[in-house]
């Protein structure tokens, strides 16, 4: 087997070399995924799978914290419309008070249940 291989080398010597070559390359290419540092766990690395993931993941909670944000400015600019509409008509709007009472109470409420569930799922984890 050597003397074959020695034969080989010396006789194709540059074709040999080149077929090293093309395998090396073909398994550097195909057995290896490419990896990249993880934007949420830092000293990870993530393939690009994963890192799609992490990237839907990152832009959920970025829409869902963009509509907390909506809610209480619609809030606030609810409260600021009764108060403008008292201090206008110089009468008291109760319906409007007990309305805009009612969308703060909905808002809290919510608040809780979504933190009461993810505690819950906490839990569950642990």
């Amino acid at each position: 087997m050597k003397k074959l291989l020695e034969t080989l080398f010396n006789h194709e010597r540059y074709q040999t070399i080149a077929i090293v070559l093309i395998i090396a390359l073909l398994l550097w290419t195909f057995g290896c995924p490419s990896h990249v540092n993880s934007l949420l766990v830092p000293g990870r690395s993530v393939t690009r799978g994963e890192l799609q993931i992490e990237l839907d993941t990152l832009t959920a909670m970025a829409a869902a914290r963009v509509q907390d944000l909506d809610r209480q400015d619609a809030i606030k600019e609810l409260l600021y419309q009764q108060a403008m509409l008292t201090a206008q008509g110089g009468q008291f709007n109760l319906l409007g008070v007990i309305a805009a009472a009612a969308a703060t109470l909905g808002i809290g409420a919510t608040v809780d249940n979504v933190r009461k569930r993810k505690e819950i799922k906490d839990l569950k984890v642990k």
